[in-house]
């Protein structure tokens, strides 16, 4: 995780934390791709800095009972991107069905190799 000054931010980096405005409103959720339209709105309310996320930091998953902790490879972090991009992770059913489809996609990759 870095912090890039917003003049820096590029559509398609992934925020490592939640983006809020002076207000304490969250614009962004963390592990979110940027969008032109994100940029738009950050700068609009006035965010100078963003935590973006490494492009080759892996993302922890979080293991099921009794399975030790797995960590993704950034490839499938971002495939996992592009099919949960219209989706809100907020939720807690789609945050949910994003980490039990990391985790698969996870497992079927190691069960390949």
């Amino acid at each position: 995780m870095k912090s890039v000054k917003i003049k820096l931010v590029r559509k398609g980096m992934v925020t490592a934390t939640e983006v809020k405005d002076r207000m304490g409103r969250t614009l962004l959720t963390s592990d979110q791709s940027i969008t032109e339209q994100n940029l738009k709105t950050l700068k609009a309310w006035g965010v100078t800095e963003v935590n973006i996320m490494s492009p080759d930091e892996p993302k922890k998953v979080l293991p099921e009972e009794g399975q030790a902790e797995v960590i993704s490879p950034p490839a499938i972090i971002k495939e996992q991107e592009i099919l949960f991009k219209y989706t809100d992770r907020r939720h807690p059913a789609i945050a949910e069905l994003y980490d039990i489809c990391l985790a698969r996609k996870v497992q079927l990759g190691e069960e390949g190799q």
